[in-house]
């Protein structure tokens, strides 16, 4: 079992829902295993507008999850037994709340000229990295590797604005740290800003999973990977390799 196994299975899941209906009860909450997100009958799904009440074995066929599009089948089911006040937020909570924390930002944000209306708030390819979750945000104005601890309680080697090179597959890279409300410090690596260049969010996420593929995968040479932490775009077009 890796470590995303592991992180799963102690986050509460019980095993691959695989679109076995007969598996669930009317109840039962499922967490996508791409993005982490929660289904809960008890809420529905807003951007679906799945009301709430909807088991997730009534979902719709066409039905996906509202964060990273990843289809049923995708999402597993979530443990019953509810977890102390005082312990760590799952996976699935940390991402959602991150993305919440945008969603707040981009009211504000959305008659400026930096904001593309074409594109919407999505989390892409988040998995475990160490003692941190890694992966990239997409929203209508910036596109960001971003990088969050697991336990937002414990003290950060950060302040707000400090950097660090951190060490991946492919080499290192910078980040800046920001606080965020209810998140904690986030730390993030500057894919694109604005993102007028975008036309469709289609692309945008397609060049998101670009980025995290590149980013764990190895350069061809040690000379490469012991270079200073590189640009986006020796990431996104591989001339660091």
């Amino acid at each position: 079992m890796n470590m995303l196994d592991d992180a799963r299975h102690s986050n509460g899941f019980d095993g691959s829902y695989a679109g076995d209906d007969s598996r669930l009860d009317s109840a039962a909450r499922l967490e996508c295993g791409i993005c982490w997100h929660v289904y809960d009958p008890a809420e529905g799904d807003e951007v679906w507008q799945v009301p709430a009440g909807t088991a997730f074995a009534a979902l719709p066929e066409h039905w996906r999850c509202p964060m990273c599009d990843a289809p049923k089948h995708k999402f597993m089911l979530v443990g019953a037994a509810a977890a102390p006040v005082s312990a760590t937020p799952s996976l699935g909570q940390r991402v959602s709340m991150l993305l919440n924390a945008y969603r707040d930002a981009a009211e504000q944000l959305r008659d400026t000229p930096m904001y593309n209306p074409a594109l919407k708030i999505e989390a892409v390819s988040f998995r475990v990295h160490g003692d941190q979750l890694v992966g990239v945000v997409i929203t209508p104005w910036f596109m960001n590797l971003t990088v969050l601890a697991l336990d937002p309680r414990l003290p950060h080697a950060l302040s707000q604005g400090g950097k660090r090179v951190l060490h991946f597959p492919s080499g290192r890279y910078e980040f800046i740290a920001g606080e965020l409300p209810e998140v904690g410090m986030v730390e993030t690596c500057s894919l694109f800003s604005p993102m007028q260049e975008f036309a469709e969010m289609s692309v945008a996420r397609q060049v998101a999973e670009a980025a995290i593929d590149g980013l764990y995968t190895e350069p061809a040479s040690e000379a490469a990977a012991r270079k200073p932490a590189i640009t986006r775009r020796e990431l996104l077009f591989g001339s660091a390799r």
